[in-house]
């Protein structure tokens, strides 16, 4: 069937990490743990609208009809996970001192224009999520700083709207294999930015820049990443001490880790991944 496009893509705005896609004529297929897909129909318009579950043990509802028996064939013989990413075109906030990409705002796929209209403020979770809980805050800073008591999640928000400036600047970039990233259009850009190259290294390799002045909201990012370690392993090209590194984070959310097990394009540590699994099956079946 050389009509489905098989392809995983980040979810953004905020970060909820990584999907697994399947497309064919009149169908799109999504699913989050590689197990349960949820698939929407083309209507008459060509907008994607209803939607029903697949599931390969044969449970979900969608029926098999003449109709979608091609498109379930496509499920079926799906390539191996995790299916190569296609989201290439990046939506970053720029930092109000070197206009450098500072955080991952959103991204779309290559065949997709970028929209003139973006939302450039930067969310740490969905809004009401409290779940991100920063050890380097939950314990204070010492020095006699006080421990936060507003949601964490609100604290990096304003680390990085200060280190964006009052009046947020945002760039859309077309990322090359080799990891550089060619300027469009944004929002407050001057006009010598547009169709500037940046080397791979001028952007983070994760959702946020890791270098800071102040060594707390380098701390706070560094717990953030953590935070979001089982997800983050969903990514390609990752350096090996950060791949270990996230690796180590996420052995102690099993749980999380587990549901993303498909996705993972390579594992450093193999021996200490296995106990983490083994950990989450005990936990599900308790």
């Amino acid at each position: 069937m050389n009509d489905v496009r098989y392809y995983s893509m980040r979810r953004l705005s905020p970060y909820q990490g990584t999907v697994q896609v399947a497309e064919t004529p009149g169908f799109r297929a999504i699913t989050s743990d590689g197990m349960t897909w949820r698939v929407q129909f083309l209507n008459q318009r060509s907008r994607l609208s209803s939607h029903a579950v697949w599931r390969a043990d044969g449970g979900g509802n969608l029926a098999e009809t003449e109709g979608t028996h091609e498109f379930i064939a496509a499920m079926q013989n799906h390539p191996p996970f995790p299916f190569m990413p296609a989201d290439n075109i990046e939506l970053w906030l720029l930092d109000a001192k070197q206009r450098a990409p500072l955080a991952i705002l959103t991204s779309t796929l290559e065949r997709i224009a970028p929209p003139r209209v973006m939302d450039s403020v930067w969310h740490a979770a969905l809004t009401g999520d409290e779940n991100f809980m920063a050890p380097s805050l939950s314990s204070g800073f010492g020095h006699g700083d006080p421990i936060s008591h507003i949601p964490h999640r609100e604290v990096l928000n304003r680390c990085v709207q200060k280190a964006a400036g009052p009046l947020e600047r945002a760039q859309w970039f077309r990322r090359a294999s080799d990891g550089s990233g060619t300027g469009l259009h944004g929002s407050r850009l001057d006009p010598g930015q547009i169709g500037r190259r940046l080397e791979r290294k001028a952007f983070p390799e994760l959702l946020l820049r890791e270098e800071w002045e102040d060594e707390r909201e380098k701390r706070l990012v560094h717990d953030y990443h953590d935070w979001q370690a089982p997800n983050l392993l969903t990514h390609r090209h990752l350096s090996r001490p950060t791949r270990d590194r996230l690796e180590r984070a996420a052995c102690r959310q099993a749980e999380k880790l587990y549901k993303v097990r498909h996705f993972l394009p390579e594992i450093v540590n193999t021996d200490l991944l296995n106990v983490a699994f083994v950990e989450a099956v005990i936990r599900r079946s308790s």
